[in-house]
């Protein structure tokens, strides 16, 4: 009898324990498949990067290779003669805004102003002509050094120099691209760039 039950209650543990190892194995071949199809995805979306990497390199390699032949060296100096006429420009647009119109300057003066103006001013002996730089020419600053502007009373003295701006003795600092007007006179200064070396480039335009 006792024989009879174990019988019994083997052959019903016996399907569960099949079962059991089927749900492993299914669920083992459900791991197995997943990582396979994210490792499948991971390698596409490298392969898609490295095709995207190789396209730009091409595109790249092929503009430089015509850059000679379609006139972009052409098209870079005449772009830039173009800003360096809107500086100029701006600058003298600034100073002219800056400045008071003939009409008020006269009116301020009164009649003796007029007289005088009407006469051609002399070139003041007392104003450089050598060992100078003559105004709207472009010229190198270094850090300490004096430069006079030719026929003018302006003196550009630099006191400093950093990556970014320039300080300069009656205009204080100018940053890169900027200007400030030289103080006692009517010239401005403008910084087309500042090295952290200690040199910059300036120009000086006067009224």
């Amino acid at each position: 009898m006792r024989r009879h039950r174990r019988l019994v209650l083997t052959d019903r543990i016996i399907p569960f324990l099949a079962a059991f190892v089927g749900l492993v194995a299914l669920a083992g071949a459900v791991i197995v498949e997943i990582s396979a199809q994210q490792r499948a995805a991971q390698v596409s979306e490298e392969l898609a990067r490295l095709r995207l990497t190789l396209d730009l390199l091409s595109q790249r390699t092929e503009l430089l290779a015509g850059a000679a032949d379609d006139g972009t060296a052409e098209g870079l100096l005449a772009l830039q003669e173009r800003m360096d006429r809107l500086e100029q420009d701006w600058e003298r647009r600034s100073m002219a805004a800056a400045a008071p119109s003939p009409e008020a300057a006269a009116a301020a003066a009164g009649p003796a102003a007029t007289t005088a103006a009407a006469a051609p001013a002399a070139v003041d002996p007392n104003l450089p002509t050598t060992d100078c730089i003559p105004p709207g020419t472009r010229f190198m600053g270094v850090t300490g050094e004096s430069y006079a502007i030719c026929q003018t009373p302006a003196v550009v003295r630099v006191s400093a120099i950093t990556g970014e701006n320039v300080v300069v003795e009656g205009a204080g600092v100018i940053t890169e691209t900027g200007f400030a007007a030289l103080a006692g006179t009517t010239c401005t200064l403008m910084v087309f760039s500042a090295e952290a070396e200690g040199f910059a480039e300036m120009r000086v335009s006067c009224q």
